[in-house]
């Protein structure tokens, strides 16, 4: 592990934190307009992301005890989210609840939605160091994938904070304060990997479980809602094509290099 790479972990972890407070920075009818399209192309970078770049790597770091990490993060994400009765990346839903509109499954207290955002920018910041331990094509593609996904659901995040009465400082200042975590979870893994080895594969694999949760049960579904079921499409194809193409294009160039 040497210098560049703990830079470019603590970069990427960086941007996603910016990322978590675009809700109090974007326009509000911009957002509105673009959300649909937003949350599909997350869908489709996370699960691309999770096909291509991360469990191929946890595979190949740790064989076939992958697929189980992968299951368990994917079925423990999904108990989380059930205990804590908040259907954390439903964006839309929550902008729509910050305008006033009941929705049963918003949470009850701040303090849930806050410590969900939490846990989960721990497994973030995890993922991204143990991607970028791999290799810097793999740390690209699983931070564009993490700051992807954030952004959608910072900004529902952020309207629930609102909704339930507080003021635009107070909620931008609590978001602030949830986002160092990521960096809690970057540092765990570039230190626990000094130790054990395994780690990273390990840390790999429940990531891939963690973003195929994300991608296919809580964004995916996203697609067929909604009257503009077309840029909601545009948006996964081009999630898709993005990732996909980088990963050919790096493979196109290692077989000639």
């Amino acid at each position: 592990m040497d210098a560049n790479t703990v830079l470019l972990v603590f970069i990427a972890v960086g941007l996603d934190g910016l990322a978590g407070l675009a809700g109090g920075v974007l326009s509000e009818p911009w957002l509105q307009r673009r959300l649909p399209a937003l949350v599909a192309f997350a869908a489709g970078t996370l699960l691309s992301t999770v096909f291509l770049e991360v469990l191929p790597e946890a595979v190949e770091a740790r064989g076939e005890a992958a697929f189980a990490w992968a299951f368990a993060s994917f079925v423990a994400l999904a108990l989380m989210e059930w205990a804590l009765g908040h259907h954390h990346h439903d964006a839309e839903v929550a902008a729509g609840h910050a305008h006033g509109h009941a929705h049963p499954g918003a949470p009850t207290l701040p303090s849930a939605l806050l410590a969900s955002d939490a846990l989960h920018n721990v497994g973030d910041g995890a993922a991204v160091a143990a991607a970028f331990l791999v290799s810097p094509q793999a740390g690209f593609a699983t931070a564009f994938a993490v700051i992807v996904h954030e952004l959608p659901q910072e900004v529902g995040d952020y309207a629930l904070l609102r909704a339930a009465g507080w003021s635009r400082a107070r909620s931008l200042v609590a978001l602030a304060a949830v986002q160092l975590t990521a960096a809690v979870g970057a540092a765990g893994v570039l230190l626990g990997t000094r130790y054990l080895p395994s780690l990273q594969g390990t840390v790999l694999a429940i990531a891939g479980g963690s973003f195929l949760y994300i991608g296919a049960v809580d964004l995916l579904p996203e697609l067929r809602r909604g009257p503009d079921s077309r840029q909601r499409v545009v948006g996964f194809l081009c999630g898709l094509l993005l990732i996909g193409g980088l990963h050919f294009a790096e493979a196109f160039a290692g077989g000639h290099g």
